[in-house]
Order: structure tokens, then sequence, then C-alpha cells
């Protein structure tokens, strides 16, 4: 077997578990009709008591398809985590950091939510459901993925700009509402009871989760801070701003400094108006949020943890991963230190001393 990640660097050890919760308050919007209510996999990652036991599987099961899709083989790949340690009883109770991926499950964000439960938090990230390949639920059963739950990014961009960019922001928030249902949950003492810091309750995201996070965060008083990693912001917190203490770790985007119609010669947009808008929302949501960090040689993928693991040369992801520069293992480096600092409240001067990396 081999270990798919690099080792966390803090000093627990990394339990995991998974739990399904069911929001009996919604339908879900993207499942075939009659829609059922909202059910959605968790995958929580915690401060362990040091025991020996096997590593878990890195993607178990049939969420392997996940990664199949794509042209990644995560077959025989192990975490660093083992399933469902005991919960370390080093403290009374810890922060909590909700955890918002974009068309992937959780578990190929274990590079940054083993590094911060190995930090003393408690890491519970949502699966969305219908974005992913398939999704697993705890009693086997399985959900195909529905493209409209990520409002077509992964594909070709066709079709009118405002309609595609509305159907985005509705993506978003539609996950910020899942991320509302996760807090319920907490709050109602439904994991670790007793042993969860509330006060310090935090989202953080990837795309659209990125913009899922901070828009929970806008609108939920129960939020404390909230980090974007890489997210464009399609919903109305890219204009209204955030209220509370917000990271954007992006990679650089030299797409949005191309000419409009050099941008569609490239495929980058279908036409000039397209590229125009989404790079004047990108920009000025990033803008009007605040307090960015660019992390140089990075791309979108940079912030997953695709880059540590086995692709197929005809892979999707294999051209962004061709244009990244920083080496794996270093992005992993100084993305955590960044979050851990701004999640701490550390002293972030040491972490932005990283030559990668610049604020904006």
């Amino acid at each position: 077997m081999t270990t798919a990640l690099p080792q966390p660097a803090g000093p627990y050890a990394v339990g995991r578990i998974v739990r399904d919760w069911t929001d009996r308050s919604r339908t879900d919007r993207y499942a075939p009709d009659p829609a059922p209510p909202r059910s959605l996999v968790t995958w929580i990652w915690y401060p362990a008591q040091p025991q020996a036991g096997p590593p878990a599987d890195y993607l178990p099961g049939a969420w392997q398809a996940t990664a199949g899709t794509i042209g990644i083989d995560a077959n025989g790949l192990t975490a660093n985590s083992v399933d469902g340690a005991p919960l370390s009883e080093d403290r009374a109770a810890y922060p909590v950091v909700l955890l918002s991926p974009s068309g992937f499950p959780p578990l190929m964000l274990s590079g940054t939510a083993e590094e911060l439960a190995s930090r003393g938090f408690v890491v519970v990230g949502v699966n969305h459901t219908y974005e992913t390949t398939v999704t697993v639920f705890p009693d086997g059963r399985t959900v195909p993925g529905n493209p409209a739950a990520i409002a077509g990014a992964l594909g070709p961009q066709s079709g009118e700009h405002r309609t595609v960019f509305d159907q985005r922001a509705g993506v978003c928030r539609y996950k910020a509402e899942d991320l509302a249902f996760l807090a319920d949950q907490l709050f109602l003492g439904r994991l670790f009871p007793g042993r969860l810091d509330l006060d310090r309750l935090t989202a953080a995201g990837h795309s659209f989760g990125g913009a899922a996070a901070l828009q929970w965060c806008h609108d939920d008083p129960r939020c404390k801070a909230a980090v974007n990693l890489d997210g464009a912001l399609w919903s109305e917190v890219g204009r209204l701003g955030l209220p509370r203490p917000v990271l954007q770790l992006l990679a650089p985007h030299p797409e949005f400094d191309m000419k409009p119609e050099d941008a569609v010669a490239a495929g980058i947009a279908p036409d000039p108006d397209w590229y125009a808008e989404e790079k004047a929302i990108t920009l000025d949501g990033w803008t009007t949020v605040g307090n960015a960090v660019r992390i140089a040689g990075a791309t979108h993928l940079s912030f997953m943890d695709v880059a540590f693991l086995p692709a197929r040369p005809d892979s999707l992801v294999a051209p962004m991963l061709a244009r990244t520069t920083i080496e794996p293992a270093r992005m992993l480096t100084v993305a955590n230190a960044v979050l851990v600092a701004f999640l701490t409240g550390a002293d972030m001067s040491a972490a932005l001393a990283a030559p990668e990396v610049a604020a904006r």
C-alpha cells in the first residue's frame, strides 16, 4: 500500500469517520422527480488518540469512481488517518471547520483536512450530493452525479452567459444551504456531543465550495471566519463583501490578462462578452471581499490532492497539471501554513514570507 499524501505536520494523530444526515426541510433540487429530501454524506477528520491501526483507504470502495472519471487511479492508496479512531482527550473541546469541495468528494481535499485535524481542528467535509460521479452512503446506497449540480462547469462552456452565471450563483447558494444544515446538526449535538467548540466555527471551500463558504459565512452569524480556495464569487457575496475575517488563497490567473478575442481563440470562453463578464465577476469579487493571497506556480487544481495521485496521460486534469510549476509537496506546505496561521489567529508573517506567496 502507498500513502497518497505527505504526513501532516501537527502534533495529533488523525481519525476519520463518515456520517450521513437528511435535511427534511428541503427537497433535493438535483434529484429525479419526485425529489426526496436533501441527504448529505459527510467525511469528518479530527484529532485522534494515538494508536496502532491500519491507515484508511484514501478513496474507499465505490468512491474511487470519482477519481477514475477524470483519469486518476486511486486504487491501493491510503490516507494518513485511521478510520474510527477515538477522539483525542487532550482538550475539552475542539474548533470546527466546515469544508466544501466542488465537483469532487471532500476526500480529495484530504491534504488540507488531515493537516487541520493534526493541528487540533475537527473538519466536517460535506459531499454535496449529485456533484460527484457517485455519492456513496454508509449503508451502500449510491447516487449518480447530475451535471446541473455544478452548472456545467466541468464541461464545454455554452449558452447565454448571464443565464449560466446565474445558474452558478444558484449552485453556490444551494451549497451554502448545505453548510447551514450541517451547522444545525452540530449545534444539535449530533457529532462528538459536548466536545466541539462551536464558538470557533469556521468554513472553507474550494472553487464553487469557496464561494459557498463565504456566502454561508455572510448569511449566518454562527460562522466566525471563512476561507476561499481559488473560487470565483458567483453569488452576491462577491458584490456585498463579508463582515467577518476572511482569507482568499488564490492561484495566478494569467487567462484574465488576455484580450477577449485571444481568450475566445484559446477556448477559454465561447464569446468576448462571456469572457469580459467572467473576468469582471472574478477579479471584482476577489477585490471586494479582500484579504487575498496568491501562490505563484499554482493552478486551480493545486488546492486539491490531484497532483499527488497517479494520472493517466489522457487524464482530464493532465493539461492543468502540466501548467502547474510549484512542486506538489511545496504547494501543500505553503497553503497549509497560511491556512493554519489564519484559523489559529497566529502571526501570519512567517507563512506569508514564503517566496511563492504574494498578497494581493
